[in-house]
């Protein structure tokens, strides 16, 4: 059976805890690269939808706007990257600090050649009202629409305002 996001995400906190603990030691538990499939398409989502939900539906947004753009789709998300993102998301919620990730970090743990950060906070933010904010942006646009781009670490969170948080990593690994 295939799943739309890694067994380690749907087994629980056990996992979880294993990751934030491998990560506060400075370790990358998935420098190996292990990847699972972006959905091509998702279902429509709610504002209260999972942060799973939220995520691939942000993915096939963003792939859209990308095919759209005659660009190649992102056709994989990346263990160690996807993880890095759910931290830094965690971080900006903790910290209220909205100000992008040193992408060197992204490339030297995750053993990529490059990576592009995109970040986005406010009130009910869809995945389409992310990305349209993201190519109204230069910087931005030019992470989500690079040919670079091979596979992806996405995360949404909230904060203690309630507000959303989204961290999208775009990396070309090795």
């Amino acid at each position: 059976m295939q799943h739309s996001r890694p067994l380690s995400r749907l087994v629980g906190l056990g996992v979880v805890a294993a990751a934030v603990a491998a990560a506060t030691a400075g370790v990358p538990t998935a420098a190996g690269a292990t990847t699972w499939a972006v959905p091509r398409a998702a279902s429509a989502v709610a504002a209260d939808s999972s942060s799973d939900q939220l995520e691939d539906a942000l993915m096939v947004r963003i792939n859209q706007a990308r095919a759209e753009h005659g660009l190649r789709k992102i056709w994989n998300f990346d263990v160690c990257t996807d993880q890095l993102a759910e931290q830094w998301g965690a971080r900006i919620a903790r910290t209220g600090v909205l100000e992008h990730r040193d992408q060197r970090e992204v490339i030297r743990k995750c053993d990529n050649s490059w990576a592009g950060e995109t970040l986005v906070r406010g009130t009910d933010l869809s995945p389409e009202a992310m990305v349209s904010l993201w190519l109204d942006s230069p910087g931005h646009r030019e992470i989500l629409l690079s040919p670079r781009a091979k596979r992806a670490g996405v995360a949404i969170t909230r904060d203690a305002q309630g507000r959303t948080i989204g961290v999208v990593n775009l990396v070309r690994h090795g």
